[in-house]
């Protein structure tokens, strides 16, 4: 459970805050602050493992203030900004996020915010748990074998998947990604022959970051998604931040990458089930996709489209998954061919395409 402590100058957006906290299931509330010097004696009394917070409340400090603060204490934070707030700062370990009406929200609406304030407080703690390099959660994503029991060897597979004309590898993740793909894309390793393009939740501010230090730790050519660009085998894509990664026909009968800023799917931009629903209408079937550890059940209505269309589709075990949650929505909708630990997906990946590891 994530501790969180709430803050704003108004009692009644407090209150608001702390009913949203305490719908979610991960999230627990534990105090508020209606200053900036409550929140000061709040944070050293209640050591808070979150803060969402109303920029407002900083106001008067500066920002200054906001970064005197958080930098040293590397507390993970939301900080909300109210519409047409101009002087939004970029300050470590703080993700800003325009207001919501949080005052119309319906019961309903108010669930749904729930699950989406959640996810958000997952990406940001393991952003700054990143950014920190303690690799976010990769202890948890290999966490095989600890009661002494044996992984099973790989089932076989049947002849219509094994070596067939399979045009792209599609990963799906969220919470837990980067410990996660830094595993798998280790297990890949170099010369895969096909191309792999990853959706993985994350802010703007890491992205760029978290493509370098894959690429080093990995030893495998890892880019951000360009517009039209023509993918090459054994290089890695990612959906940049804030735009959904999709693929469209090319005159030379191949396909390319295609960034788009549709809107958001499943309250997210860039989606899974946004690139899964593209490579659908342009791969078909010549595609395997896998959905990784992550929160919500984006991926899992693409992931059942194309396992329909004949792709190949994995997904992580509960297990070795940080968050068992992206998974599980794929696997129990059907969407799933093959429920996986971890350490065997990139073994699988390898059998499909008919080759052994280089």
């Amino acid at each position: 459970m994530i501790r969180v402590l709430v803050a704003d100058s108004s009692a009644v957006v407090r209150s608001v805050l702390k009913e949203i906290v305490l719908k979610t299931k991960k999230l627990v509330w534990v105090g508020e602050s209606g200053s900036f010097g409550e929140l000061q004696a709040e944070i050293s009394k209640v050591k808070p493992d979150f803060v969402i917070a109303v920029k407002r409340i900083f106001d008067n400090e500066g920002t200054s203030v906001l970064a005197d603060l958080y930098a040293p204490l590397n507390i993970p934070s939301i900080f909300f900004y109210e519409k047409g707030d101009k002087n939004v700062p970029t300050i470590k370990n703080i993700k800003f996020v325009e207001m919501p009406e949080f005052i119309k929200f319906s019961s309903q609406q108010m669930e749904k915010y729930a699950l989406l304030l959640e996810q958000q407080v997952y990406d940001v703690k393991s952003a700054v748990l990143f950014e920190n390099h303690l690799v976010a959660n990769a202890a948890a994503a290999t966490m095989i074998n600890e009661d002494g029991s044996v992984t099973p060897p790989l089932k076989e597979l049947s002849k219509s998947f094994v070596g067939r004309n399979y045009k792209a590898v599609l990963i799906g993740v969220s919470t837990g990604g980067p410990g996660t793909l830094a595993e798998l894309l280790k297990g890949i390793g170099k010369n895969f022959p096909l191309p792999i393009f990853i959706t993985q939740h994350i802010d703007s501010f890491f992205d760029k970051n978290l493509i370098t230090w894959l690429g080093k730790e990995t030893s495998v050519p890892v880019h951000l998604a360009e517009n039209h660009k023509k993918p090459v085998a054994g290089h890695v894509y990612f959906a940049p931040s804030d735009e959904h990664l999709t693929f469209e026909l090319n005159l030379e009968g191949g396909y390319s990458i295609l960034l788009t800023q549709d809107p958001p799917v499943n309250f997210l931009r860039p989606a899974v089930d946004k690139m899964f629903d593209s490579a659908a209408r342009v791969l078909g079937g010549s595609c395997i996709a896998v959905v990784l550890t992550g929160m919500g059940t984006d991926g899992a209505a693409g992931c059942l489209k194309l396992k329909s269309l004949g792709a190949y589709t994995i997904t992580q075990n509960r297990e070795t998954s940080v968050i068992y949650g992206m998974p599980k929505a794929a696997f129990e909708n059907g969407g799933s061919c093959e429920e996986l630990p971890l350490e065997q997906i990139s073994e699988r990946l390898w059998s499909l395409v008919g080759k052994n590891r280089v």
